[in-house]
């Protein structure tokens, strides 16, 4: 665990140094005595989705260090845990840090399967967590809680409006499927299948692959092989970079059309890596850089990590935008938890994700969706432009 001091003088040493949080190790000890308010941040810092939670804790950093190093007149302690990927390991720490650390606020989490473990943990103890990225469809339906809020996506917030584009604009037939086989893979893929069907399309093949697989070139010799007219596919991280990548090398980038969730095109994650093996992708995502929501946060990122944001940096700014806002309405005080939580659902919070609803049902964010294709940007590299926008999509919620 790490305990990271924020000062507005340190955010423009971190900008002067395009890095950010170098030098942040000290504990918070606030003026007066006053005892600062203490927000943990569980993410993956080992194991397959440690690149995104780098980016996930920059992301946070630099929103506490916008603010000050205070939310709602008080100083904020930020503890940062890593979960590795594994919901034991983070059912472990979360015990530890609400048990121990008594810590306030949680958020975070990028595993479906880690928010999916700690839910009845957070929910017994009535503390108030914020999930930043995993998308598990369970979280605003049967497993909603009323001490979690998720200022992120659903799987079929993305897998819907995925397979409405595709239908409308790609093909009304000759498409398959394809994923890494594990819950996230089989949500977003499951998703647009029903969706596409529901509209009337005919898929062939649903294709799936470990996660963490090495090689695709037996997968891509059979999409050679079948040629379908898209392929809607979903891979995280380093599998997205590197099925992108061999989907160039086998000469198909301009024969197949290549649609998915976000993360398999996302602009700081995988983007920079695949290279131009990303062109012409498509994907439906609550994030883009291009998004005129993103637009402040994008250029302050670039300037003080040289990179754009994708998902991981973009959700937690915003998810620290909607934490700040809660912590404001009761003046610091966030033993009001009623109140905290009652500002969030009465009003939009103005978010890098634009202004932020959240269903009261279940506490779930209401966003636009944006279509991405991603084409060269200024600068010549691949970004990711917005084509179209999907407003105020809304998970069915608990019935579904």
């Amino acid at each position: 665990m790490t305990s990271t001091s924020i000062t507005r003088r340190q955010l423009l040493a971190a900008t002067a140094a395009s890095a950010l949080g170098l030098g942040l190790t000290r504990p918070v000890r606030a003026a007066g005595g006053e005892t600062p308010i203490k927000i943990a941040l569980i993410t993956s810092l080992s194991g397959p989705f440690a690149a995104l939670g780098e980016s996930m804790r920059a992301g946070l950093e630099l929103l506490i260090l916008e603010s000050g190093g205070k939310m709602g007149g008080r100083r904020v302690t930020l503890l940062v845990e890593d979960d590795q990927g594994k919901p034991d390991e983070a059912v472990r720490k979360v015990r530890k840090l609400l048990s121990q650390d008594k810590v306030d606020i949680l958020c975070g989490v990028i595993s479906a399967a880690v928010a999916l473990a700690i839910r009845d943990i957070v929910t017994d103890a009535k503390a108030l967590t914020f999930i930043s990225i995993a998308a598990a469809n369970g979280l605003a339906r049967e497993a909603a809680s009323p001490y979690i809020f998720r200022p992120t996506k659903t799987s079929w917030m993305l897998g819907h409006t995925g397979a409405l584009w595709t239908y409308d604009k790609i093909a009304k037939e000759g498409g398959l499927t394809l994923g890494s086989d594990y819950a996230a893979g089989r949500e977003y893929v499951g998703d647009f299948m029903t969706t596409y069907r529901q509209q009337g399309g005919k898929l062939g093949q649903q294709l799936w692959t470990p996660l963490g697989t090495a090689d695709f070139a037996p997968i891509v010799m059979n999409l050679a092989a079948l040629s379908p007219a898209f392929v809607y596919a979903f891979f995280p991280g380093a599998d997205a970079v590197r099925f992108l990548q061999q989907v160039r090398d086998f000469k198909l980038q301009d024969k197949i059309r290549v649609i998915g969730p976000g993360a398999l095109f996302d602009q700081e994650d995988v983007l920079p890596a695949a290279g131009d093996a990303g062109m012409g992708g498509i994907n439906t995502y609550h994030q883009s850089p291009g998004a005129p929501a993103s637009a402040e946060f994008a250029a302050l990122y670039q300037k003080v990590r040289n990179r754009l944001p994708g998902e991981a940096s973009t959700s937690a700014y915003a998810t620290g935008q909607v934490i700040r806002a809660g912590i404001e309405a009761v003046a610091g005080d966030i033993a009001q938890k009623d109140k905290l939580k009652e500002r969030l659902l009465s009003a939009p919070v103005s978010t890098a994700l634009g202004p932020m609803r959240f269903d009261s049902r279940n506490n779930q964010a209401i966003l636009d969706i944006y279509v991405n294709e991603v084409r060269r940007g200024q600068d010549g590299k691949p970004f990711n432009t917005v084509v179209h926008t999907y407003p105020a999509i809304q998970d069915p919620g608990p019935k579904a």
